[in-house]
């Protein structure tokens, strides 16, 4: 995680949460940030013996709206990448996007304008 939040300091406004747990081989982390646009994303992880299970990230405006949500909640076995999914304006799109490729996409964003 540091190697990915070191790549992104200048989207990173501040870290306004961070925790990790870790019992029985499992291991979670939940993280908030405040990006520079006021935005924060929130991530959420649950690995087991290093291999990752369970995760949502969510970016929000600084209303606490989504913009855009990744995660691998089994709840859309329509999609074609089930059970990993994006939800945007409501919808649930395909999507195998890792946490870099989120930070990569909304660093895209940010930077453009």
């Amino acid at each position: 995680m540091r190697e990915i939040l070191d790549e992104f300091t200048d989207i990173i406004k501040t870290i306004e949460f961070s925790s990790t747990t870790a019992r029985y081989g499992f291991q979670f982390l939940k993280m908030g940030l405040r990006l520079i646009d006021g935005s924060s994303l929130r991530i959420w992880e649950k690995r087991f013996r290093g291999s990752l299970q369970r995760y949502s990230y969510y970016w929000l405006d600084e209303l606490n709206n989504q913009i855009i949500g990744w995660d691998n909640a089994p709840h859309h076995p329509e999609i074609k990448t089930f059970p990993h999914h994006k939800h945007i304006d409501g919808k649930p799109l395909p999507s195998k996007d890792k946490l870099i490729d989120v930070f990569r996409y909304i660093a895209g964003r940010l930077r453009s304008n």
